[in-house]
């Protein structure tokens, strides 16, 4: 048998859609249709007995249920709802994107031999959905077989579900842990990198050795690396000074392998404000982009626009604005800074105390190396930030030091006790990502730690640090001013956050340090009482597995009224908001970019709530009310007039130095009006303080960053798609219609639909057994088909054609198709109605068209044919689509009276001419259309060749899928 693309073959008893063959190799790609979940698979065409097969046409012996037909026709055209779309990732993605995440898309595809690129738009776009259409894209057209995608540890399942449930790539997590399992389903000696044709891993994991040279053996098609920032190389001030470069060197080796010809980088800030780190990812693209010598990079913006897709949510939004009907789809954000005086004695005593304690300790590191004065620094800082945060965290910082300092006692040791490089002490004080595989908590510990000095240094210290600890023990949650401003029952922060008061009863709380996490999962049911259980306060933190992390989030999910507390572990890549509109940062990152990252797990595409709340807590007369407010002020004012989070301050010492120049132990007790950045004077007229001038936001950096950016120079006019996909979801059935569709399925299925008798209207919706799919349990609580209830009301779940459980369903009923123990048959039926004069039949064909791109694809559609049984006229598409929305009237005839129509309509002379006519029409339209596009794409790019051949539309097989017989009534509904 001579296959081709659109065929449908019978292979080892299973119907499959040819979708792809290679004729020097003679292998083929098909796709099973013929029940179960759609799976792509490659054949070696010699080894395989392959036969001409087709779906089985209508039992003729058989009028099956009127609302089972309906069901089945509507699932097959919902399920392929843009199945003539011209990107084909539309077709095999449960996803239905907003114009702005096809952009990146068509500039893929705009690349002739290979995909190169950095999606760098900001955070809470969807970058995951952006890579995830175009890894389809690259699928669908049999560029791509084998995928890696490198990510932060915390991501990895993270990535697994949303491949799984919008792209249907079924992905494996690899890692020490899940290798074992993996291996078990392997013979002896394979490898899993080779078997699993789609792996994620971590970025920590992979570039190990013997990892990294198992991983860059595989001959991968497309690698994605998310939170790319993170293996960019380093900052270097000249060629030679040393860094970590563990994970640059790794993705560098890796993105220059010859067989790795699609590379996608993805991160929200590529730009650290250095433009030798920057041009680092960009030089790994391998484009031409980059050129001069490494500390000093040339960067060609010219190439660079296109291989960079970097949209600001600004330009997104005033996008919507401007050519969108569509509301936009990105919450208000409502952020406010809550200044906590300090209102105990004791907690000013502890902050005087532990910096008088703090200058001692960098007047010891005075006469040591560099590495020691550095490292000292760090350390004062860190122990600054633990006071800030919680009691409990600088009690017990204090005491592992003590521990350490006595134990160097006992043991008469004087040499420097620095387990930590500088690198990772300034990353920990500044929030900064860390560079090696050290978790935040053990880089906390070994600063903890960190001592240095003779023997009678390190016991004077001793003594200073028994007498912090009583005084830190003496600071008990009675006397924390920033606990109390949180849980106070009658104005606390969290009175308004559980009650309702800003749309949900949710709040999510960050955290610096896990042991301030633990504090506080102790303390606020205790403060809160009579509000907040034990049971509705979740925590996650880094020392969580993947799995019980997952368990915690689903599990604050599920709550209706709640606290998660949670360290960064979930500040990057982790979408949250679907569990809550609210974030309270309980101290403040010294990061700009870690307070955006954050905030983004809430403020991002998808929020169903008009508004998100962002409370960040800072005490009064500290250090941080006087810098550190600066930060988040002057943070958010360069985010308004650039449009990006800014880079943190410039090197190691000028840091510390600005710190220290403003004076640690003279703080000045007003914060209204501290920093000016726009002159010496104030108002009043009164000269500015010299610490009043310092601002830690370079221009010239933040004005480099703009200027090596791509902000707005990505346009892409996609109005053709956008207008051919809205009047396909509208000619597809209204939304009452849907609704009923998807109540009729779920309830034929064994699901259990009542109303929550609540103001919204919503459903509880009780899943059977078959309705297994990721990310939800046995019971979706409340939920609506109104898109409008949906955004107004975070806590309930908006059904749409891409919700995971209607996909489920889809599948389901198709299958049915197949299934002939179904007691409700549903390939034919008879609809009695006023809307016709004498017996019609209306077919329904599913067919599949050949594009004649170079790498043929497969486009479908559900056509509809109709057509009287006594004279065989045709009926118009508009005379078609009026009859399947017809209302069906009541009927005393039983079916099997129409079983001699049922034989007559089957014949094919009754219904081939008008097939053939309705066929040759759809493949004209299609063609047209795709004319169009391709004339209006073709004058935005410089590359043409994936649009060659779009316009070739060709049938390649047709199936009938069902019959539904209509019956004429009187239109008074009396029988003549």
């Amino acid at each position: 048998m001579d296959i081709k693309p659109g065929d449908i073959v019978d292979l080892r008893h299973r119907l499959w859609r040819v979708d792809y063959v290679d004729g020097e190799s003679k292998v083929f790609q098909a796709t099973n249709i013929d029940g179960g979940r759609p799976r792509r698979q490659k054949f070696y065409y010699p080894l395989e007995s392959v036969s001409e097969a087709s779906i089985p046409e209508p039992s003729l012996e058989k009028i099956g249920d009127s609302a089972t037909n309906k069901l089945l026709i509507q699932s097959f055209r919902y399920s392929i709802l843009h199945g003539s779309a011209p990107l084909l990732s539309l077709q095999r993605s449960s996803v239905i994107p907003p114009h702005y995440q096809l952009v990146p898309v068509v500039m893929a595809l705009n690349k002739s031999e290979r995909v190169r690129m950095l999606i760098a738009d900001d955070v809470g776009l969807g970058k995951t959905v952006e890579a995830g259409l175009i890894a389809t894209e690259l699928m669908a057209r049999n560029l791509v077989s084998r995928i890696l995608v490198i990510c932060p540890k915390n991501l990895c399942e993270q990535w697994r579900d949303a491949l799984h449930s919008f792209f249907q790539i079924d992905a494996r997590v690899i890692s020490s842990v899940h290798r074992r399992v993996l291996e078990r389903n392997l013979p002896p000696g394979a490898s899993p990198w080779k078997h699993y044709p789609f792996l994620i891993a971590s970025i920590d994991y992979t570039k190990k050795d013997p990892t990294k040279y198992q991983v860059l053996e595989v001959p991968w098609d497309l690698v994605i690396v998310d939170e790319a920032h993170l293996a960019a190389k380093p900052h270097q001030i000249t060629e030679k000074q040393s860094v970590s470069m563990e994970r640059y060197n790794f993705v560098k080796e890796l993105t220059a392998q010859k067989q790795v010809k699609n590379l996608l980088f993805l991160t929200a800030t590529p730009h650290n404000g250095y433009t030798d780190t920057y041009a680092s990812l960009l030089n790994m693209l391998d484009c031409g982009i980059v050129s001069g010598p490494i500390n000093e990079p040339r960067i060609n913006r010219d190439i660079a626009k296109h291989h960079v897709c970097q949209r600001r949510r600004k330009d997104v939004e005033d996008w919507f604005k401007e050519h969108s009907e569509e509301e936009n789809p990105f919450p208000e954000r409502n952020q406010e800074e809550v200044t906590i005086d300090l209102v105990h004695e004791e907690e000013k005593e502890i902050i005087e105390k532990l910096e008088r304690y703090g200058k001692g300790i960098l007047n010891l590191a005075e006469g040591g190396s560099h590495k020691v004065r550095m490292t000292a620094q760090w350390v004062v800082m860190h122990l600054q930030k633990r006071a800030l945060s919680s009691p409990d965290a600088l009690r017990i910082s204090l005491k592992n030091r003590l521990e350490r300092v006595v134990e160097k006692i006992e043991k008469e040791e004087t040499s420097d006790d620095i387990n930590i490089s500088v690198a990772q002490a300034k990353a920990s004080a500044l929030d900064e990502e860390l560079v090696d595989d050290l978790s935040d908590e053990e880089v906390s510990t070994r600063m903890d730690q960190t001592s240095f000095g003779s023997l009678e240094a390190l016991k004077a210290e001793k003594a200073e640090l028994e007498e912090l600890i009583k005084l830190a023990s003496r600071i008990t949650s009675a006397k924390d001013s920033k606990l109390k401003r949180l849980t106070n029952p009658k104005n606390g922060i969290l009175k308004n956050s559980v009650s309702g008061v800003y749309g949900t009863k949710k709040a999510i709380i960050f955290t610096r340090y896990k042991d301030t996490l633990d504090y506080l999962e102790k303390e606020i049911p205790k403060q809160l009482r009579k509000t907040i259980s034990q049971e509705q306060v979740v925590t996650v933190d880094g020392d969580l597995t993947d799995a019980l992390r997952n368990e915690r989030l689903a599990e604050f999910q599920k709550l209706d009224q709640g606290i998660l507390i949670a360290t960064d572990c979930i500040s990057e890549g982790i979408n949250l908001q679907h569990m809550a509109n609210q974030v309270i940062h309980y101290e403040l990152p010294w990061n700009p970019n870690r307070l955006e990252q954050r905030n983004g797990r809430v403020d991002r595409y998808g929020q169903k709530a008009r508004k998100v709340y962002v409370r960040t807590l800072v005490m009064n007369d500290t250090l941080d009310a006087t810098i550190l407010k600066v930060l988040v002020r002057k943070a958010k004012q360069i985010r308004e007039d650039y449009g990006f989070a800014p880079p943190f301050f410039g090197d190691d010492s000028n840091v510390f130095d600005m710190i220290q120049d403003i004076g640690v132990e003279k703080l000045p007790s007003s914060q209204s009006s501290l920093f000016e950045f726009d002159g010496g004077a104030r108002k009043d007229g009164e000269k500015v303080p010299d610490h009043e001038k310092v601002n830690p936001f370079d221009n010239e950096v933040l004005e480099n960053i703009k200027a090596e950016s791509f902000y707005g120079q990505t346009d892409v006019d996609l109005s053709e798609i956008r207008r051919r996909l809205k009047e396909t979801e509208e000619s597809i059935g209204t939304q009452e219609e849907f609704t009923t569709f998807v109540l009729n399925g779920l309830r034929s299925f064994g699901c259990t639909v009542t109303e929550n008798m609540d103001l919204q209207n919503s459903l509880k919706i009780e899943l059977s057994s078959r309705f297994k799919v990721g990310g939800y349990g046995e019971t979706i609580e409340k939920a609506t088909f109104d898109p409008k209830v949906a955004i107004e009301n975070i806590d309930i779940e908006h059904l749409n054609v891409g919700h995971p459980v209607i996909r489920r369903l889809f599948e389901l009923v198709k299958n049915s198709v197949f299934d002939p123990r179904r007691e409700e048959y549903g390939r034919t039926s008879v609809v009695s109605t006023p809307e016709v004069e004498k017996v019609t039949a209306m077919y329904f064909f599913l067919v599949r068209f050949t594009v004649g791109t170079e790498s043929v694809s497969i486009i479908e559609e559900i056509i509809p044919v109709a057509c009287n049984l006594i004279d065989r006229k045709a009926l118009s598409q508009d005379e078609i689509y009026k009859l399947i929305r017809a209302s069906p009237a009541p009927s005393r005839r039983p079916k099997e009276d129409y079983l001699r129509h049922l034989e007559l309509a089957m014949k094919p002379e009754m219904y081939e001419a008008a097939f053939e006519d309705t066929v040759n029409m759809h493949v004209e339209r299609i063609g047209q259309e795709r004319g169009a596009l391709k004339e209006k794409l073709m004058q935005d790019s410089e590359n043409h060749e994936w649009l060659e051949g779009i316009d070739r539309i060709e049938r390649a097989s047709s199936d009938l899928v069902a019959v539904r017989l209509l019956e004429p009534v009187p239109k008074t509904g009396v029988r003549e």
